[in-house]
């Protein structure tokens, strides 16, 4: 008969190696949804424009398009680009010298 303490000890063992297996599965999907291009968070699109996290809450479903991802709140950039491209604002003069190339 095995001794219970080994038995414990083993257990133990299994145990601590499937955390560390759960652990590291999880901080690389942390990585991996960070590094993706595609997918910026709300933080992240606020310092990218450089106005806060509530002002990015303001303007999200209204102005930019949102998903809502296990909870997470995620932008797709190209749509954030969109959104950045429909809001340039040129002078007078710029607006004419593109009115004339188009038209002339």
């Amino acid at each position: 008969m095995e001794n219970p303490f080994e038995i414990l000890d083993q257990r133990l063992s299994s145990i601590e190696e499937k955390l560390d297996n759960l652990i590291q599965r999880i901080e690389n999907q942390k990585d991996t949804s960070v590094l993706d291009p595609t997918w910026v968070t709300t933080k992240q699109l606020s310092e990218h424009l450089g106005i806060s996290t509530a002002a990015v809450t303001n303007i999200r479903g209204t102005k930019i398009p949102y998903y809502k991802i296990g909870g997470r709140i995620l932008f797709k950039r190209e749509e954030v680009d969109e959104y950045i491209q429909k809001s340039r604002y040129m002078n007078g003069r710029d607006n004419l010298d593109e009115y004339l190339k188009r038209h002339h």
